[in-house]
């Protein structure tokens, strides 16, 4: 599906070269309690635009993946026949693919209905339909289940993130250059909301702010850090992989502010990305989202907020080869996952020291982890259902810091095993499509422990230490257990705006 984003790029640079088109109509900004939805409500809804969008994503994709001779993109009555007759299963992809890249895919889909007028859940179906369409009809193998729940629920949750952050960045009263680099930038949130902008003209229509007026907007904040990791290979202090360490982080919203209960009102989004070291690029994705929130009250400078959330987490990792291990020091996912949770603040009087602590318990609908005994050509980890709960409790000191710790549990179960005595090293293209199981059955319980020291140095710049403790206790009904525990650490400096 990234290649379809090339095609929205394109597209992107053929709208820039248009003149923008000053407005004099005034634009009065919403309040903060209806940031979003009035933005949408503006919108006429559009959902046969919407459909159409997602058709044409679709066959986009398609037509780049036949042309450049994709055996699985050879489509054909009798394929779509089979697809239908096979029903759904679960397929044998790689974990980025499977488990990131179909949220992200999804989110296309879903992005694309939030661009055309419909509100959070009306964009929902659209998302599923997109996901239905491709799995059914768009490609030889069968259609798979952990694609669909990850392109629906993951992408759901990615398309109303990125939907959000895109809307943040537009401002539609800049022209020149600034409005160029603020439209680029909002097409690399969201290719889809992009194109929406380009095709009805809104991304070169100037609007001119009335200069007495004083909204309140969402606030939203950004961190980027940068600077060196290191992974041990079964917590060698010395023996393991080294490279350098990039990474955003984003805080929408505040939850504690009444008025700001609907979905999707807060959420925090984080990405860390790797370069060198032999490990993948996309080292770790969190997000936690508010689906919907209740306030507590409660004395002496404490806020609470209870609600629903929805949770993606995923972190991945290779073999650090240089040791000759081939063991994968750690593979987890919680890509659908939805749960009650508490946020907690308590600030002391004279604002000095602020005390939070965020606590959730969660069902797992997909989830994965990294298996010892599943040897495919793309795939070593086990997917399942189960439950987790996270834990994070920090403390924030003024002119100094912010230290904490999170603590995250996952328990995840495989019921669909293979048959037993297959040889898995062997298996024709065929076998391998139809093989049709979560992994190895059994149970897996994952920890990752993890301490964080935000130095400030500067206003907006800090030094940040992180370090990760993974703990894997797999248990295997047709094998024996396995206990593996190992580390990561981060070194960055941190810019804050």
């Amino acid at each position: 599906m990234l290649r379809g984003t090339w095609f929205m790029l394109f597209c992107s640079f053929i709208g820039f070269g248009y003149a923008q088109v000053p407005d004099s109509v005034k634009y009065r900004l919403p309040s903060y309690e209806d940031s979003i939805q009035h933005k949408v409500d503006a919108l006429k809804k559009k959902p046969l635009l919407a459909a159409a969008e997602v058709f044409g994503l679709n066959m986009s994709v398609w037509g780049v993946d036949y042309a450049s001779g994709q055996e699985f993109a050879k489509i054909s009555l009798s394929s779509i026949h089979q697809n239908l007759k096979a029903g759904f299963l679960w397929d044998n992809d790689n974990m980025s693919t499977n488990l990131f890249m179909h949220p992200y895919d999804g989110s296309l889909s879903f992005t694309s209905a939030r661009a055309n007028g419909m509100n959070f859940w009306q964009s929902l179906p659209f998302s599923a339909g997109g996901s239905l369409m491709w799995e059914l009809f768009m490609e030889t193998q069968p259609p798979s289940i952990n694609d669909f729940l990850a392109t629906t629920f993951g992408g759901e949750m990615l398309g109303e993130i990125l939907f959000r952050l895109s809307s943040a960045v537009h401002d539609d009263s800049k022209v020149g250059s600034a409005r160029v680099f603020n439209e680029l930038a909002g097409f690399v949130l969201a290719p889809m909301v992009e194109f929406n902008r380009i095709v009805s003209g809104e991304a070169f229509r100037v609007i001119h702010h009335p200069s007495n007026q004083f909204s309140q907007s969402t606030p939203v904040h950004f961190e980027v850090n940068w600077g060196g990791r290191f992974i041990s290979e079964r917590s060698h202090l010395f023996q393991g992989s080294y490279g350098l360490a990039f990474g955003i982080k984003t805080n929408y919203g505040d939850p504690f502010d009444e008025s700001n209960l609907k979905p999707y009102d807060w959420f925090n989004f984080n990405l860390e990305f790797n370069l060198g070291g032999s490990q993948p690029v996309l080292n770790t994705a969190n997000a936690v989202g508010l689906i919907w929130g209740r306030h507590v009250e409660l004395p002496r400078d404490q806020e609470v907020v209870l609600g629903l959330y929805q949770h993606f987490n995923f972190y991945d990792s290779d073999p650090i080869y240089v040791s000759g291990s081939h063991i994968k020091p750690y593979q987890v996912a919680e890509t659908v996952s939805f749960g009650p949770g508490m946020l907690y603040r308590l600030n002391t009087d004279n604002k000095k020291m602020q005390f939070e602590v965020k606590s959730f318990a969660n069902l797992v609908l997909l989830g994965a982890a990294y298996t010892d005994h599943l040897d495919l050509p793309e795939r070593k980890y086990n997917m399942g259902q189960g439950f987790s709960i996270n834990l994070d409790a920090s403390m924030e000191i003024q002119h100094v810091g912010r230290f904490g710790i999170q603590l995250y549990n996952l328990n995840l179960y495989t019921f669909k095993g293979y048959p037993s005595g297959l040889d898995l090293t062997n298996l024709t293209e065929h076998q391998n499509d139809y093989l049709n199981t979560e992994g190895n059955k059994g149970h897996s319980n994952l920890f990752i422990i993890t301490p964080t020291f935000d130095l400030i140095l500067s206003h907006s710049l800090s030094l940040l230490i992180e370090q990760r403790r993974f703990i894997r206790i797999a248990h295997y009904l047709y094998y024996p257990n396995v206990t593996y525990a190992t580390f990561d650490s981060r070194v960055t400096l941190q810019y804050k705006f």
